[in-house]
């Protein structure tokens, strides 16, 4: 690969994420509500959300052991 190649490699994805924007910006709330809606049922089918809760939550129950251990 050399520097030319880079520059086009570049420029495409530069391409990409106009196109991206320009759907993005032509899309109904109504349209963007239904994508966010479908991603977030994925989210919920993965379990990826409940999982990080409860990574979360665990990690509090640890800092509030290590505070109350030490005093703060």
């Amino acid at each position: 690969m050399n520097a030319d190649d880079i520059r086009a490699y570049k420029k495409r994805w530069e391409r990409v994420v106009e196109v991206e924007q320009a759907e993005l910006a032509a899309m109904s709330p109504a349209e963007k509500f239904r994508d966010l809606a479908m991603l977030m049922g994925v989210a919920r089918g993965l379990d990826s959300s409940t999982d990080a809760d409860k990574d979360v939550e665990q990690v509090r129950r640890r800092w509030n052991l290590l505070a109350e251990r030490l005093g703060v």
